[in-house]
């Protein structure tokens, strides 16, 4: 809901486009009948405290496998900003090189894999087997207050769900 305890609805209700706010099961459920696949890149790791940064002895969920299983896959979005993409490119580094994968078109995206794209990459027939598109996406969390909601909103409404119904509809 968008109301708090208090019954005062909560600062970034004001910018909701809808009225019906989801919870997270139904979230989730929406995002994956429309062909969305949710899965953190990091499947395992030791933490202290809450902070990405204090991530150690990461060990990532095989999201290659996963893409090689559902081969219609074309976009994977890394869901908490330059962090998660940072692990990405750790663990799937050679994934990248063979050709596999690109950058988005969103700066962010570009800022994150720029070193892949510009590294020695194997050239791939984009018409024979299409690379993945990959985008960093932003922080959707409170704590990112770097970036206020409709910045947010706007982010994922345009190079995250937007395309991605596209791609599901093209099927």
């Amino acid at each position: 809901s968008a109301i708090a305890k208090s019954g005062k609805p909560y600062k970034f209700a004001s910018h909701l486009r809808y009225n019906n706010v989801l919870s997270y099961e139904e979230q989730v459920e929406l995002l994956c009948s429309k062909g969305f696949a949710l899965w953190d890149v990091v499947k395992s790791c030791k933490r202290q405290g809450s902070l990405d940064q204090a991530i150690k002895q990461d060990e990532p969920n095989d999201i290659r496998a996963f893409c090689q299983e559902h081969s219609t896959i074309r976009r994977i979005v890394l869901a908490n900003g330059g962090t998660g993409s940072k692990f990405f490119v750790k663990h799937f580094k050679e994934w990248w090189l063979e050709g596999k994968l690109e950058a988005g078109e969103n700066k962010e995206s570009k800022r994150d894999f720029d070193a892949l794209d510009n590294k020695k990459r194997k050239v791939v027939d984009k018409k024979k087997s299409p690379p993945i598109t990959c985008i960093s996406a932003l922080p959707v969390s409170p704590a990112a207050a770097m970036y206020d909601y409709p910045t947010k909103r706007d982010f994922w409404e345009h190079h995250v769900y937007q395309p991605g119904l596209n791609l599901h509809i093209k099927k």
